[in-house]
């Protein structure tokens, strides 16, 4: 019980004292919903002695009160499957001084789920001849297979010839736990070892240059590669077979269609093109798998699912009685608020959806406080509209597409959206989407994310795009692991959005040493008028064969690095700067003609008040003008001096030694007071080492 406490403590102390106010006294309308309770005594009123067994019967029975007082639905311990989602539109919200509060009485043991229970007794081993003629023989007899039809599925639709992960699967769960589909090779990936046609690319243009992105549109072709192992021998393309990779670069991984495997040639022909073609883009070998196959059902763990039959495959590593199974098929959210405001949701766990968890539209207000959100198949939580929609104190973890999305504010005006993330524990957040999906995804105006922790992660863990955010005192690690060409916070190919402020975070064990570069922080494509102050990164980036740094700028200037410390970063800053005709292909290019003029208007009086460097911008300095700057910062054992258009400072200081770090060994990059940092930079602004990432 103890234990219990101390998260309901932990809880209050990440919210500030909003529930000092809810004395007994002003407390108004109280429902109770319990999972346990029957409904077929109809003598359920939402009293705690006769609690509503569903959350929908609360939120009708909470209508009549909405707006006039506060409303709070106490939620029992237990599992609430959701045939459709918790919906709450304009009707079911609050106001400022009578709020709608959904909360868990037990904090996060009301779990909110979007799945169905499978029953174990009904899974049979396998013994369709067809079947077991396809599966490797060391799983026959092993593998066991369930009847979607029976829990409802009357239609699975085929993956595309071209398309992105997550396929359109249904999730399988044990005991809480993702399954994986079937593929090949178990662990990690093969690689291409010839590319025979390149095929053409689904995307339009040039994807090295964005200003290029509508040139040589190709008719659609699949390309051709020699494979090397021999596993592809067993697998017959007319069964349907789907290949996930990394087609051409090391940022971009999709799924396309293989029309004919050639085994004595070992030549294997897609059906459909990859978006940007079977080509070398990146120094390092093309990485591929095979996805969803029945022929390599072959360890515990992973499934099958038959999309004629509708049957699923799956093998086990027990019995399944007495386990719990589930399955997450519908097309749907577990939430969906719409228009409602001054909700909250406090305590859940929200588990198990086909789709986004929670999903939010122009709705204000908001707030979801000490919940968890695990196991999604697309994003957590993505909020779109509204404004001070607050995300406080949540574990979001084992999500396809991206932990937390958030769009509010108006860019044209430069209203701002005013949203708070904080406190947040994300991780796990890329689970079926190798690349841009995001721990924190931000865009609009205004918005502050702080105090949060992001890791594990094959590519970036924050997507920055829009103006005029606070970024501060997070912990950021282990993340861009596999990814290339990436960074753990990005943001590019629109100068518009600027007026950002990185500050005061921990940056640690970030890219891998691919070949074409990684980052900590990437300004690319342009981007410019961004502050990079008092950060601490620790082994973060890897200068492959290019100009990458730590902090890199691709083509763009106006962005500050200060007072920041790179400890054993092989080169903290790097630049690649454009030269003059490339700028003003991109200045002329439709991309930045409709970013930069029509999305908003950077002539206009509102961006130069805010911006006043945009003055002149379309007409495009030169590159004698267009630089980014260092001032004050510690550069601890670099491998590499800075690259491209950084303008250094006198300031600026170069150790090959720990300068007073509190306790570099564990981990704590904090200044002790006797630091010889503040005897060779006399103003250097000490860090806040101490309040970086989720505050207990």
């Amino acid at each position: 019980m103890k234990k219990k406490q101390n998260w309901f403590f932990l809880g209050l102390c990440w919210t500030g004292c909003l529930f000092a106010c809810l004395t007994p006294s002003v407390l108004g309308k109280t429902i109770y919903v319990d999972s346990a309770a029957s409904e077929s005594t109809g003598t359920a009123d939402g009293t705690e002695a006769h609690p509503f067994a569903s959350l929908e019967d609360a939120r009708a029975a909470a209508r009549p009160f909405v707006g006039k007082e506060q409303v709070e639905i106490l939620v029992k311990a237990g599992v609430y499957r959701l045939a459709q989602p918790l919906t709450l539109s304009r009707e079911d919200g609050g106001t400022k001084d009578a709020p709608v509060i959904y909360r868990s009485i037990e904090p996060r043991a009301a779990h909110l789920a979007g799945s169905v229970v499978l029953d174990g007794t009904q899974f049979r081993v396998t013994e369709d001849p067809a079947v077991l003629a396809r599966l490797p023989e060391s799983a026959r007899g092993k593998i066991v297979e369930f009847d979607l039809n029976t829990v409802g599925i009357e239609k699975l639709d085929l993956p595309g010839v071209h398309c992105r992960m997550p396929l359109p699967v249904p999730e399988l769960f044990v005991e809480g736990e993702r399954m994986r589909l079937a593929r090949w090779p178990n662990e990690g990936w093969t690689t291409v070892a010839k590319i025979v046609d390149g095929g053409s690319k689904a995307g339009s243009g040039n994807a090295f240059d964005a200003a290029k992105m509508n040139e040589k549109i190709e008719p659609p072709r699949g390309g051709t590669f020699e494979y090397s192992d021999d596993a592809p021998n067993r697998w017959n393309a007319e069964n349907g077979v789907w290949l996930w990779g990394y087609w051409c670069f090391d940022w971009f991984d999709d799924i396309v269609k293989v029309a004919s495997i050639d085994p004595e040639k070992k030549w294997i022909s897609f059906a459909g093109q990859s978006n940007y073609g079977l080509r070398q883009g990146n120094p390092s070998p093309r990485r591929w798998r095979a996805i969803h196959l029945l022929e390599e059902l072959d360890i515990p763990g992973e499934y099958f699912v038959d999309f004629q039959t509708r049957r699923l495959y799956f093998y086990p590593n027990g019995t399944l009685e007495n386990v719990n199974v589930t399955l997450a098929f519908r097309n749907q959210p577990v939430i969906r608020i719409q228009e409602a405001q001054h909700v909250t949701f406090e305590g859940f766990v929200i588990e198990e959806s086909f789709v986004d968890g929670v999903v939010c539209r122009n709705a204000s207000f908001l707030t979801f406080r000490n919940c968890v959100v695990r196991n999604m198949r697309q994003c957590g939580i993505y909020s779109e509209g509204g404004e001070e929609n607050h995300f406080l104190g949540n574990l979001i973890q084992f999500t396809g597409t991206g932990g937390l999305s958030v769009f509010s504010g108006d860019r044209k005006t430069l209203k701002r959206g005013n949203c708070l993330i904080e406190n947040n524990v994300i991780h796990d957040f890329s689970v079926h989407r190798l690349c841009y999906a995001s721990a924190v995804t931000v865009g609009g105006v205004g918005h502050v994310i702080r105090h949060n922790e992001l890791f594990n992660a094959p590519h970036m863990a924050v997507a920055l795009g829009g103006n005029d955010m606070i970024f501060e005192l997070n912990r950021i690690h282990h993340v861009c692991l596999t990814g290339d060409d990436a960074a753990a916070l990005y943001k590019g190919r629109d100068p518009s959005k600027r007026g950002n402020v990185i500050r005061w975070n921990y940056w640690h064990d970030i890219g891998s040493p691919r070949g074409h570069g990684n980052a900590a922080v990437y300004f690319d494509d342009g981007d410019g008028g961004e502050t990079v102050f008092g950060n601490i990164f620790v082994n973060c980036g890897d200068p492959g064969k290019g100009s990458f740094g730590t902090i890199f700028c691709h083509g763009g200037h106006g962005n500050f690095a200060e007072n920041n410390i790179f400890v054993d970063c092989k080169r903290p800053l790097g630049s690649a700067p454009w030269n003059d005709q490339r700028w003003k292909e991109y200045i002329d290019a439709p991309l930045w003609q409709k970013r930069l003029l029509e999305d908003v208007d950077i002539t206009s009086e509102t961006y130069l008040t805010a911006y006043p460097e945009l003055k002149g911008f379309m007409e495009g300095a030169p590159i004698d003008q267009r630089h980014n700057f260092s001032k004050k910062n510690v550069f601890i054992r670099p491998a590499m001096e800075p690259s491209g258009t950084w303008d250094l400072h006198e300031t600026d200081v170069t150790l090959d030694h720990d300068p007073g770090f509190v306790d570099a060994e564990n981990g704590n990059y904090g200044l002790r007071d006797d630091s010889e940092i503040f005897r060779l930079i006399p103003d250097f602004e000490p860090i806040p080492f101490e309040k970086i990432g989720p505050q207990r």
